[in-house]
């Protein structure tokens, strides 16, 4: 196991500050509202006070050091902002996990991108992490893959990738350094991550200082090699399947971790 030493979050029953209010925009029937539904439920069976808000309640919020705020990246940057904290732009494929991603990952800009797949070669491209909202990550392999981000510059600098083919995919929750679980969300459940792959890739991630609550995504290609497919940072990431509490405890953690800096 690898145990950072950075600061835990403290339940409810452990801290001498209650003050603390979680913020959760109200749950609908989409996919993403099943994470603050999960959320919600996660951070009450832990004791923290839980307070809902709805689209175009968020300027009205009364926020205080400590809070946190769920509802996906943009809400929780917002809050990130409102609170004084700076938020974080993790790379998808930090330094350290490189040897592991099995492919080229570079920076470029858009322009190049779609020349790249006009002439011909197939490109992965996905946003810079500060703009995560501007596209969806997508394969360029023909001139039909290019109308979805018509709409995007030229000049935009985004990630690019060799395309790799995986017949299934695994998110692992990353808690102090501790895989708390791994949960299949794409292909075949049955074509599992190699271990060794595994713990080598959270030792080195260790040893680059990462994040305290951060999301491991693997890939298994059909050669039965298991990548690393990318990180996200724990401050507002799916819960995948992830228990209620376990959910909200990654979440807690990474807002504790951030709001130290101030």
């Amino acid at each position: 196991m690898f145990m950072s030493r950075r600061l835990r979050y403290q339940p409810r029953a452990d801290r001498n500050d209650t003050a603390m209010t979680v913020h959760i925009l109200t749950p609908d029937d989409t996919i993403f509202g099943v994470n603050r539904h999960v959320a919600r439920v996660g951070f009450a069976q832990m004791g923290e006070e839980v307070r809902l808000f709805g689209l175009d309640d968020f300027d009205g919020l009364e926020l205080a050091p400590g809070d946190i705020v769920v509802g996906g990246i943009g809400f929780a940057r917002r809050g990130m902002a409102r609170l004084g904290i700076t938020a974080p732009d993790l790379d998808s494929i930090p330094e350290a996990l490189v040897p592991f991603a099995g492919r080229r990952i570079w920076q470029a800009t858009m322009g190049e991108a779609r020349r790249l797949a006009g002439n011909g070669t197939a490109i992965f491209v996905k946003p810079l992490p500060d703009r995560l909202k501007l596209f969806t990550g997508t394969l360029l392999a023909s001139f039909a893959d290019l109308i979805p981000t018509a709409h995007i510059a030229d000049e935009e600098p985004v990630i690019c990738a060799d395309p790799v083919e995986f017949v299934t995919e695994y998110r692992g929750f990353v808690l102090h350094g501790d895989l708390i679980d791994l949960r299949p969300y794409r292909g075949d459940p049955l074509h599992f991550p190699d271990p060794q792959v595994i713990r080598a890739a959270l030792a080195a991630q260790a040893e680059a200082d990462a994040p305290s609550a951060y999301a491991l995504d693997l890939g298994v290609t059909a050669q039965g090699k298991t990548l690393v497919v990318e990180i996200n940072d724990g401050y507002a990431v799916g819960a995948y399947g992830l228990s209620p509490v376990r959910y909200a405890r990654l979440i807690a953690t990474r807002w504790a971790e951030l709001s130290a800096s101030l």
